[in-house]
Parts: structure tokens; C-alpha cells; sequence
């Protein structure tokens, strides 16, 4: 059986562990009352005089005149609700997020790789400026990787970019050579 220390109700169910009322955690007693009236913050007299019978309600504390008036509980011993230390919490904060891990920037030598790939599908369209773009790019993200390699990365893609717009500029000359050949010669 468990009680409120707050509004003193009774709990039965197993799995409760605090109170429906205030939500006070719940106080699990071994040994019932029969008394409904009962308030487990009222220790039960040792004396049967009046005076103790007027003051059984107030808190068990030595008196300022004896320093120990009670000795503590021995370690594993029954100790009354009222005389039990304050439960401190167990809650603890979340621990913080995963940061993520910082990879390294690629981004000249992909579009280094794009623009090349681009300028050699749509061969006609713009002519040799992908490839010359290309190859600026392939070769400006060379030199960054070169500079601070654990900031940048993408060294593959970099000499992909510039062998494809290369290979764009030259199909380009070629077909330049080829068109001023067969001017001159006819």
C-alpha cells in the first residue's frame, strides 16, 4: 500500500508512484493502518499523560538543552515517513546533441566536374566556354586543395573536371583547325 505524504490518501495500484491529487511522490508503507483517519506525519505516543496526547501532532526534534536527544537509525532499520531524509531527484539533463561531423568542402571541384560533363553533352549550345570554365574551376580547387587540405577535398572530381574540359577544348580546336583547313584548301 502507498500514501500521499500531502493529502494522505491511500494508493493500492502497483504502479503508481505519485499522487493523482497533488502529485506528490507516493510513500510506500509496509504495514497499513487500520484507521482511516490515519496521517503518517502524526507519530504514535509512547506516553498516555494528557500533555503528551496534546502535542503528539508536532514535529519529533531534540530540544535545544540535550544536542542528541535520538540517535540515528541503524543502517537497513524502519524509519517513520516523517523522520526520512528529503528524496532528491534523479533527474539529470539530456546529454547534448552529436554534432556533426564537419566534411570537408568540395564544391569548386564538383562544379569543376559538372560544368565539364555539361559542356560535353550539349556540345553545341555554348561552344568551348564550358570546358574553358571547366578547367578554371578544376584548376582553381587544385590549388585550394593544395593550400589546406583538411578543409578542402574533392581532388578526383578536380582532375576529372579539367581532363573533360580539356578534352571539350580540344574536340573545339580540332573542329576550328578543321574549319579553317577546308577554307584554305577548299
Amino acid at each position: 500500500m502507498k500514501y500521499c505524504p500531502q493529502c494522505n490518501k491511500q494508493f493500492t495500484e502497483p504502479w503508481l508512484s505519485f499522487c493523482s491529487e497533488d502529485g506528490t511522490m507516493l510513500v510506500e508503507d509496509l504495514s497499513p493502518p487500520a484507521d482511516p483517519n490515519w496521517n503518517p506525519r502524526i507519530p504514535e505516543t509512547k506516553f498516555d499523560s494528557a500533555s503528551e496526547k496534546e502535542t503528539q501532532w508536532l514535529p519529533r526534534e531534540p530540544l535545544a538543552r540535550e544536542p542528541m536527544a535520538r540517535e540515528p537509525p541503524a543502517p537497513g532499520a524502519w524509519v517513520a515517513p516523517d523522520e526520512r531524509p528529503p528524496m532528491a531527484p534523479t533527474w539529470q539533463p539530456p546529454p547534448p546533441p552529436l554534432q556533426p561531423v564537419k566534411q570537408p568542402g568540395q564544391g569548386l571541384a564538383l562544379a569543376s566536374l559538372i560544368t565539364a560533363i555539361l559542356g560535353l553533352l550539349l556540345a553545341g549550345c555554348f561552344g568551348p566556354i564550358p570546358g574553358i570554365v571547366a578547367i578554371v574551376l578544376g584548376l582553381v580547387a587544385l590549388s585550394q586543395i593544395r593550400k589546406s587540405p583538411e578543409t578542402n577535398s574533392g581532388r578526383p572530381m578536380a582532375i576529372a573536371g579539367i581532363v573533360i574540359g580539356s578534352l571539350t577544348l580540344a574536340f573545339y580546336l580540332l573542329l576550328l583547325i578543321w574549319f579553317l583547313l577546308s577554307l584554305v584548301f577548299g
